[in-house]
């Protein structure tokens, strides 16, 4: 990402993004392009021409904004893609009831201007090929799920075996995309370094890492505190006056959040260090699952801490 100097100030663009339309607010002037390549490149050339640096801000969109989060980074532009729930309350702050998609942009690029989240950060060839893997792979184990709960609902045989097949055609495409991961990972000498350091650690399989390298570019380049928050195992306060409220987890990226909790879960039996850690906790009468999110968030600040030793030194690891 190239960084911003200091005689430059940085424009944010709110972009409301839809299946086949984008909609963009440039200084107050609303630009409509397809959600399609030649669209795409519309608008990245209609938001470079902002005097400043380009900020594009959208919003979580099940992946109608992947196309064009994807082309912004390849051009070196810097792009956010927010929860809309947050867009959406910051919306209802401001008093805004009115929902359209030019009203949407301009509470967007507001939301930017205000908050200035972070943005993302650009992944080579063979992490967003990972990337695009791994999102599959949760896709079918969702699709799998999904088959084995109405397999239960049915007592006729032959639609039990509809659904048996159903369920063992998955398990070969999961299988499938298991080898393509694998086979992606050794070809490249980067990922397959981050992915043997990772795994050293009791308790981190290759779901774990494969995650991680897939949807946390991150992991080895911010703090302690800046990789629990976007795991969302950091603890925020609930206080009052003189009331003291429990900690609370928030936000953060599901899928990461999701996969360090099993591993967690692992850990304590497995790993010694951790499975200590989790036992104190619970002698000070921490909940079981407070303990759990508590190992997690110990888990990915250890694995922070040796991915950013392998990025300062790639070749002796």
């Amino acid at each position: 990402m190239k960084t911003v100097p200091h005689s430059q100030c940085v424009v944010h663009h709110g972009v409301d993004v839809a299946k086949t339309e984008l909609v963009i607010d440039c200084a107050g002037s609303i630009k409509r392009f397809g959600n399609h390549a030649k669209g795409i490149a519309g608008l990245l050339a209609a938001a470079g021409k902002s005097e400043g640096v380009p900020h594009l801000v959208c919003e979580a969109t099940g992946g109608y904004e992947q196309a064009m989060a994807k082309a912004a980074l390849r051009a070196g532009m810097r792009v956010s893609v927010v929860p809309p729930q947050r867009v959406r309350n910051f919306a209802r702050s401001m008093g805004r009831i009115a929902k359209s998609d030019p009203i949407d942009a301009k509470v967007i690029t507001r939301f930017g201007q205000v908050t200035n989240p972070e943005p993302l950060q650009p992944k080579d060839s063979a992490r967003q090929k990972l990337d695009e893997l791994m999102r599959a792979r949760a896709e079918l184990l969702d699709s799998q799920q999904r088959e084995r709960n109405r397999l239960e609902h049915h007592g006729d045989p032959a639609i039990q075996r509809m659904f048996k097949t159903l369920i063992a055609r998955l398990d070969k495409q999961i299988a499938a995309i298991d080898e393509r991961c694998a086979a992606l990972i050794s070809a490249d000498p980067t990922l397959s370094r981050a992915d043997a350091l990772l795994r050293e650690v009791p308790c981190v399989g290759p779901q774990v890492s494969r995650s991680l390298l897939a949807f946390l570019p991150e992991l080895g380049q911010v703090g302690r505190r800046a990789i629990a928050a976007l795991t969302g195992l950091a603890p925020y306060d609930r206080d009052s006056g003189k009331m003291q409220g429990k900690r609370f987890i928030q936000g953060g990226r599901a899928p990461v959040r999701r996969v360090l909790y099993m591993a967690a879960v692992v850990a304590i039996r497995y790993n010694p260090v951790l499975h200590d850690f989790y036992q104190r906790l619970r002698k000070e009468g921490k909940p079981g699952k407070v303990a759990v999110v508590a190992v997690a968030r110990k888990l990915i600040v250890h694995l922070n801490t040796k991915m950013a030793s392998l990025l300062k030194n790639p070749v002796a690891a």
